[in-house]
């Protein structure tokens, strides 16, 4: 069964490139907006099908790219052409424990954060006893997050977004998080999700994480895809690719003939 499927889609970021330099001269060309802006090509002319039940890694991208794959899969961003396919309901966790608010209390961050995320007020009232339990926050429920420190906002972020139960995740960077304990509860709850049939759509730069979870690589060049293979497959064509590069950075500039 199909969950998500890429027709030839594009897309391109703007990227603000600013004057370089101190001091009150460039603050006032900064201030009168003396800027470049450049349009960078993302990706380009993507298509593929992701199945119920793949854990598919993304493999060869910049990290731009990856994220911008995952958040074209999810709906939070639009194509500039080419069309994206849902028939489920796609959790992003991209960023959430960004988004948690130092100045709320734990509780109103996970009433905030499962709002963005879907979940009716009803919805979070059921599920708050097990967020806070999940997450061991349960002693501190009602106190301000405030300069909490990120291992915390990480396990409330997951906690919250696990708790949803949903069918299909699109997850950037950290499938686990947390201390080794808690990491371990995160693989024992992923892998269940998993035997359930759960859809896993991730971009990580640690080549372990998708040894241990993922059955399925997307291998990009370029902002496209060359090869949809198995991850050991496209971490092999990811090694070649560094090892190309890099030769190729060290090899000796060819002079030029005297006339």
């Amino acid at each position: 069964m199909s969950i998500v499927e890429f027709n030839n889609v594009s897309i391109a970021l703007s990227k603000t490139k600013r004057r370089k330099g101190a001091g009150r001269s460039q603050r006032l060309r900064r201030f009168a907006g003396e800027t470049k802006r450049q349009i960078i090509p993302i990706l380009n002319e993507v298509s593929f099908t992701l199945n119920q039940g793949d854990s598919l890694a993304l493999v060869g991208a910049k990290s731009m790219a990856r994220t911008s794959l995952l958040r074209l899969a999810a709906g939070t961003l639009l194509p500039d052409s080419g069309t994206v396919i849902r028939t489920e309901p796609i959790v992003p966790m991209i960023g959430i424990a960004r988004s948690l608010g130092r100045t709320y209390t734990i509780r109103q961050n996970i009433y905030l954060i499962g709002g963005l995320l879907g979940m009716k007020p009803e919805e979070v009232n059921e599920k708050l006893p097990g967020i806070v339990e999940f997450a061991d926050l349960a002693s501190v429920l009602d106190k301000h997050l405030g300069a909490a420190p990120p291992i915390t906002r990480q396990k409330l972020a997951w906690s919250i977004a696990m708790s949803m139960d949903a069918r299909v995740y699109a997850v950037d960077q950290t499938l686990v998080v947390g201390e080794r304990e808690f990491r371990q509860k995160c693989w024992t709850r992923v892998d269940q999700l998993r035997e359930q049939g759960a859809t896993f759509i991730v971009s990580s730069d640690n080549t372990k994480l998708y040894r241990r979870f993922c059955d399925r690589a997307l291998y990009f060049t370029d902002g496209t895809i060359s090869a949809d293979t198995t991850v050991p497959e496209a971490l092999a064509l990811a090694r070649q690719a560094r090892f190309a590069a890099r030769d190729q950075s060290r090899a000796p500039k060819s002079e030029e003939s005297d006339d």
